[in-house]
């Protein structure tokens, strides 16, 4: 039994030696810091060593405060928006406009023509042969440059055969004004018309034969206005007159007819008259 217990003895200091060899490489190792690495890392940190010896105890957490009960709550804050952003951007400035004024319209003008005058027919046949007229016109003036004129005229005298004669006369005639800024202007005219004629052969002093007589013919002239104002204007003018007889009996009864035994209804005579013109 001795021998046994002496073996189970040494067996079990032996067991014992051999666990404290054991135990001393691994408290040294527990001594060493930690490293937290994993294969393959490229850092590697050190773990903190010593345990929760190094921890101090957090702070005790203060109990909240009471507000108290009478604070003024914060002011509203009402965001508005900013005002918008204008960009006025410079643009070229417009070219220069010059005002021209234009002309006014030239004024239409109304005139009413009265004149006098006489026809040239030479002595006649006994030497006694003249002729005076008097007559009206109504012109109607729609640029300063031209107008146009509507005459009546009355004539009355001695004829180129020596008969007492009285006519009416009708004429349109166109006036060309060649200076019509002046105050002296000089016009054309020309123009058509028809008369109609009553003579009387009282030579021999007992048997009056009468005739009658009925004309168209043509005429134009040259003649000077001379502006007194914009309202009045003197005129007087000559005029070359032909004209031809257009009644039922021209050819019964011509009107001329020489010693030889020709005979005409043509005649001719030149005319000079002057006036007066109302313009409005």
């Amino acid at each position: 039994m001795s021998t046994n217990f002496r073996l189970r003895a040494k067996r079990i200091a032996v067991s014992l030696s051999f666990a404290s060899a054991l135990a001393v490489p691994a408290v040294a190792h527990a001594d060493e810091p930690t490293k937290d690495c994993e294969p393959g890392s490229w850092f590697c940190g050190e773990a903190e060593t010593g345990g929760s010896k190094d921890l101090q105890p957090l702070p005790a957490e203060k109990p909240a405060e009471a507000k108290p009960a009478d604070r003024t709550p914060p002011p509203v804050v009402v965001y508005q928006p900013p005002p918008p952003t204008v960009v006025v951007q410079a643009r070229d400035a417009p070219p220069a406009y010059y005002y021209v004024p234009r002309k006014p319209p030239p004024k239409k003008e109304w005139g009413l023509n009265l004149h006098l005058g006489g026809a040239m027919m030479g002595k006649g046949r006994d030497g006694n042969a003249g002729m005076a007229m008097a007559g009206l016109g109504m012109r109607f003036r729609p640029i300063p440059q031209a107008a146009i004129e509507a005459d009546l005229d009355f004539a009355g005298g001695r004829d180129y055969n020596g008969y007492r004669r009285g006519e009416t006369a009708f004429t349109l005639n166109g006036l060309i004004f060649l200076n019509p800024k002046n105050t002296t202007q000089v016009y054309l005219l020309g123009g058509f018309g028809w008369s109609g004629a009553r003579a009387v052969d009282d030579r021999d002093g007992f048997d009056k034969i009468e005739y009658k007589y009925g004309y168209f013919g043509v005429q134009a002239g040259l003649g000077l206005e001379f502006r007194l104002s914009k309202a009045v204007a003197l005129n007087v003018d000559v005029r070359g007159l032909v004209r031809g007889r257009v009644d039922d009996n021209r050819r019964l009864h011509p009107e001329f007819v020489s010693g030889d035994g020709k005979s005409t209804n043509t005649s001719g005579a030149g005319l000079l008259q002057g006036g007066l013109t109302f313009y409005w």
